[in-house]
């Protein structure tokens, strides 16, 4: 989560003009992305997990890998994507908030049962 949101700022610093960064918003994203598969493998490992919290991990990545897409996208010099990828990385944010609000009360709810 705060990855994403240390994404989020790198992103409009880059998008500003800094373009010294870029590297680095590329480094973070692709470790980010690496990170949200491996959590996810885990997620579908894991016996407690509910089906929430597995639905929730398929569209975060699946949004991630979104992510990095338009990412190389506007490398390549598409910057009419500039607008989506800043709006994919605020719900990249949305959605971790929301797998985090289910995991604990998933944990919980487990704990007062």
């Amino acid at each position: 989560m705060l990855g994403a949101v240390v994404q989020l700022i790198l992103g409009f610093v880059v998008a500003g003009g800094m373009d010294s960064l870029v590297g680095v918003h590329i480094l973070f994203g692709i470790v980010g992305l690496a990170l949200v598969i491996a959590l996810a493998a885990i997620a579908f490992r894991a016996k407690t997990a509910t089906l929430y919290s597995k639905l929730t991990m398929i569209i975060l990545t699946l949004v991630v890998l979104a992510q990095a897409g338009l990412g190389f996208q506007l490398l390549s010099g598409a910057e009419g994507l500039a607008l989506p990828h800043e709006a994919n990385g605020l719900v990249v944010i949305i959605l971790s908030l929301l797998m985090g609000g289910i995991t604990f009360w998933s944990a919980k709810r487990r704990v007062n049962v």
